[in-house]
């Protein structure tokens, strides 16, 4: 028998045999699964051609911003030059900058020349922070500023920082503000830090200005007892005071700088020396607070009297590292022309202290502690009296001419009973001694 007449024959027109439910759901449950299986690969597949297209654009950005850089090299050394040679007085003429007669540039070349020069390639602060181990000492109120972006504003905030300025950096740290001091190309850099573990970092600073015919000094001592004059023997150049201050030395260096620009000695010899430094939120806030505000307080007056205070901007706590509890503010303050009273610093602070010494009182009452009890009430109103001032106003409602007509009244006072003036409401009591004024 043939193999042909073997095979089983197909008998056309005979139903197919049916099939049960569950094998219905079945071949259901397995068309699914293939459904899934398709979509996925396709997922696959979209997600490799979007990875291969984001690799071929990150190749072309790499390329492109080679070229430019190359390219921005060789404009800034175009224009270094032109910089050195030319004054520096730019006025603006429709699309173009005119530096002098004959010189024009483009406003992205003036920008990036007015915006400093460009430091030779340094690590970033967080990297030298963790190549040195530096890590921020609690007790000596600590707090670094990594952000480039912020340190460049505070340092725009000092204003125009000429070629022939010296800046005068307090508490330079890992050197973030210095870099960016370093950009505005001052002729001498004075970095004060008493923590001798930022040696390394600044004096690698140090060697990146030197090219830049740049004078950078490091001095290893405390801002509270550095005496400039000595390091500053003239007054030719003007002085710019720049620095993230240590929160607890603050206030008392703000203090004692008032009492050199009274004085006019120190870095305070000439009337524009301006400072830009870094407080806490509140104490940015009273310093630059005006009459009636809550905030307002003894540094509010002795600020007011001697100097015009500016509140920048403020930056988060969460910039610094180690993160502080406060908010920080960026103060500038701009020494007066004209101080608003020639009376000794000494008499002036003496007097504010005690007049907010009990802020949320009458005024009177912490004027008062100013005098001997025999006769205290007396002389407390006679003397405002002469002063035309409301003695029941509370200190923070008191003006600048209020307290200062309050202090030159306690001055004459002093003429006629000198023992007053050493006399100390929260000391022993003892017989007073006549103190010189002068």
């Amino acid at each position: 028998m043939s193999a042909s007449e073997q095979a089983p024959k197909i008998k056309y027109g005979e139903t197919a045999p049916k099939l049960d439910k569950a094998q219905l759901q079945f071949m259901k449950l397995i068309e699914e699964q293939n459904l899934d299986r398709v979509q996925k690969l396709k997922r696959v597949r979209r997600n490799n051609l979007l990875t291969a297209g984001a690799l071929g654009l990150s190749v072309v950005a790499i390329y492109g911003y080679s070229i430019f850089s190359v390219q921005q090299e060789k404009f800034l050394d175009d224009f270094e030059e032109p910089k050195k040679r030319f004054f520096h007085s730019i006025c603006t003429h429709n699309s173009e900058i005119v530096v002098e007669p004959n010189i024009k540039m483009s406003q992205a070349t003036a920008r990036i020349l007015n915006n400093g020069v460009r430091l030779p390639p340094l690590p970033s602060i967080r990297d030298l922070v963790k190549l040195y181990k530096l890590q921020a000492m609690k007790q000596l109120s600590q707090n670094f500023l990594m952000d480039e972006r912020l340190t460049d504003k505070i340092v725009k905030s000092a204003g125009r920082i000429d070629s022939r300025d010296i800046v005068l950096e307090v508490g330079p740290g890992p050197g973030g503000i210095t870099r960016s001091i370093l950009r505005r190309q001052p002729q001498r850099l004075m970095l004060v830090e008493k923590d001798a573990r930022f040696n390394e970092t600044l004096l690698l600073l140090r060697e990146c200005a030197r090219p830049l015919d740049m004078q950078v000094d490091i001095y290893h001592e405390d801002i509270l007892r550095f005496n400039i004059e000595q390091h500053v023997p003239d007054t030719e150049q003007r002085i710019h005071l720049i620095g993230n201050l240590p929160f607890a030395i603050s206030t008392r260096l703000l203090i004692n700088w008032y009492a050199d620009l009274a004085a006019r000695r120190g870095a305070f010899r000439r009337n524009d020396t301006c400072m830009t430094l870094t407080f806490q939120k509140e104490v940015a806030e009273r310093i630059c607070a005006k009459l009636g505000s809550e905030q307002r307080c003894r540094l509010s007056i002795m600020s007011q009297i001697w100097t015009e205070p500016v509140l920048k901007f403020m930056i988060p706590g969460k910039a610094f590292v180690p993160k502080p509890q406060v908010d920080v503010g960026v103060v500038k303050v701009i020494p007066l022309k004209q101080p608003k009273t020639q009376l000794p610093f000494s008499l002036v602070e003496r007097v504010m202290r005690h007049i907010f010494s009990m802020r949320q009182k009458y005024c009177r009452r912490g004027y008062s502690t100013l005098l001997p009890p025999e006769g205290r009430e007396e002389t407390t109103y006679r003397l405002f009296q002469l002063a035309d001032v409301q003695d029941t106003l509370r200190p923070f409602e008191l003006s600048v001419a209020e307290c200062l007509r309050l202090a030159d009244v306690y001055a004459e006072h002093l003429v006629t009973h000198p023992e007053v003036a050493t006399y100390e409401y929260r000391g022993p009591k003892q017989t007073a001694k006549p103190e010189c004024l002068d």
